[in-house]
């Protein structure tokens, strides 16, 4: 499952909107009801294996330039590159699941960075920065993370995103893109794609 779609406009109608509104209609679907008074889902969510990477995980505010730095800075390994939003019920449910993945393949063999896309709609205050800490914390995230700062258009035709969150891309060694995911991803299905290119 993956957040719907929104128009462009309505993005921007989106960033007056207050949080706890765009809890409930973001994502949309049945998960969107069951949401704590922090943001965080209630159920359904993994918790955080106790042999975790040390969290809160790295966190600064980015443009498409600094996303960009942080893939080519890891050249030589997979990139695993996961668009997310505190307000995404679908995100946050896989985020511990990619916690425990980036333990796992933690040992050099590919890197995970995370880039929320909370500050389109809460803009980019020190508010912002602890919601999206916190969310990282509660799901054991150990890996570094980008706030993107900047506009919609130039992130989605740079990553050829569709719209919808979370949204995830596996990158080569080399900084080529080998494969996408929109939605929730499969974890099996990702840990065999990093397993055939580590």
């Amino acid at each position: 499952m993956s957040c719907p779609r929104a128009p462009r406009a309505l993005l921007a109608v989106l960033a007056l909107v207050a949080v706890g509104a765009v809890a409930l209609t973001a994502c949309g679907g049945a998960e969107t009801a069951a949401v704590r008074a922090n943001g965080q889902p209630e159920g359904a969510v993994a918790k955080p294996d106790a042999n975790a990477a040390e969290v809160p995980a790295s966190l600064s505010y980015a443009d498409i330039r600094g996303i960009v730095k942080a893939i080519d800075d890891r050249r030589g390994r997979p990139v695993l590159l996961n668009f997310w939003a505190t307000w995404c019920v679908p995100c946050i449910h896989e985020m511990p699941d990619l916690a425990k993945l980036a333990v796992e393949f933690g040992d050099g063999r590919a890197d995970f960075v995370g880039v929320s896309l909370d500050a389109w709609v809460e803009g980019d205050g020190p508010e912002t920065e602890q919601k999206v800490r916190d969310a990282l914390k509660e799901a054991g995230v150990g890996y570094a993370n980008l706030i993107y700062r900047g506009d919609q258009d130039p992130l989605v035709e740079e990553f050829e995103m569709s719209g919808a969150i979370p949204y995830t891309i596996l990158f080569a060694p080399d900084g080529h893109p080998m494969q996408v995911w929109e939605g929730r991803v499969e974890i099996d299905a990702l840990r065999k794609a990093l397993d055939d290119i580590c």
